[in-house]
């Protein structure tokens, strides 16, 4: 199982580069699961923001060089960029109709907008929200629910296009549930029988300006 991280790495075009909410849950440099890593390792000259001081702290003081304090819906930087990445960060936001205005502001021409998000209709969810209903998502910090109907819909919106979607596994080994980690043996195990719109559970599009056409 390929992570996630390294899936959107490869879709990623340079050299200007920018990664939104760059620290992630947890700032882990080792790990082929932490995409800003995994983003230096092909563009050592990415750029990142994080609203958290804190992990924007940790990150310089570890050796990261390019990262920013700036909020994913007012960021501004006098450059522009060839890829803007935003890996699973959307739903985390407040208004995420103006982070993907503001992504589309800092594009270069012919520049695109990656991001991923969770699938909300994949098995390991819908599980989740039944069982544990009404908790229906187990992050607290998430706002919203994004379908491959609607974020196109709202891209679509504030002047974005689709070049690419794809359902993709996002799955961990290393976590703390039990029940969790049993479910991803079950999938690794027994997934190539299942249809892809249950065994996946993340969401990447690609998004282009409209006016690129």
């Amino acid at each position: 199982m390929i992570p996630r991280a390294v899936r959107l790495a490869e879709m990623v075009r340079g050299p200007r580069v920018l990664d939104v909410g760059c620290a992630g849950h947890t700032v882990e440099p080792e790990s082929p699961h932490w995409l800003h890593g995994q983003l230096v390792k092909r563009f050592p000259d990415v750029v990142g923001i994080d609203q958290s001081e804190e992990k924007i702290t940790e990150l310089r003081n570890r050796g990261f060089g390019h990262v920013f304090v700036a909020n994913a819906e007012t960021f501004s930087f006098p450059q522009q960029f060839d890829t803007i990445v935003a890996g699973e960060l959307i739903e985390h936001v407040s208004n995420p109709g103006l982070f993907l205005q503001q992504a589309r502001n800092q594009l270069a021409p012919g520049g695109q907008l990656v991001v991923s998000t969770p699938f909300p209709f994949s098995l390991l969810y819908f599980l989740y929200a039944h069982w544990k209903y009404p908790k229906t998502c187990q992050n607290s910090e998430h706002t919203s629910w994004f379908c491959i109907s609607t974020l196109p819909e709202l891209a679509k919106r504030c002047g974005l296009r689709v070049t690419h979607w794809d359902l993709i596994e996002d799955y961990r080994q290393e976590d703390d549930s039990r029940l969790y980690r049993t479910f991803v043996h079950l999938i690794a195990w027994f997934g190539w029988m299942l249809p892809k719109r249950l065994r996946c559970n993340a969401m990447v599009f690609i998004f282009e300006p409209e006016a690129e056409r």
